[in-house]
């Protein structure tokens, strides 16, 4: 894991984590400079994210194949407070890793959307791609993969 913050660090990457928490706080620990994305937002609880965001400010939270958000459009009240604080930090995601999971790209959309729409706008869409399009922006269209 260090040598992956080592080359986060040199090539100006964002580390996509995989983890919990502590994990979390392990890596800026040990680079505090770090942009990092926390994957599913840890799968935790909505005081706690925001606890985080407050602690580091490189850290960012992708709300793939989360859903306790939100429910029959309506986002959750503990993470409308989060994404009110931090609309800045937060970005849909799709988890699609494997083709099998292709298939739920449209649905996922179509969910998303929903309970999007249920935030002011300013804030849907930053999390809905503003964010995104700015942590990621340093790279040209098409070499994302090829850094």
């Amino acid at each position: 894991m260090r040598r992956s913050l080592e080359l986060a660090r040199q090539h100006g990457l964002v580390l996509h984590s995989h983890s919990d928490a502590d994990a979390v706080e392990r890596h800026f620990r040990q680079d505090p400079t770090i942009k990092v994305l926390w994957a599913h937002s840890g799968f935790d609880r909505p005081e706690k994210v925001r606890e985080m965001l407050r602690k580091y400010p490189n850290l960012w939270c992708d709300l793939a194949f989360l859903t306790s958000h939100a429910s029959n459009g309506r986002v959750a009240p503990g993470w409308r407070e989060a994404f009110l604080e931090f609309p800045d930090r937060f970005m849909v995601g799709t988890d699609s890793f494997t083709p099998e999971r292709w298939h739920y790209v449209i649905e996922h959309a179509r969910w998303s959307r929903q309970w999007l729409a249920d935030l002011p706008r300013q804030v849907a869409e930053q999390i809905a791609w503003r964010n995104g399009e700015r942590l990621f922006a340093h790279w040209p269209a098409g070499t994302a993969t090829t850094r």
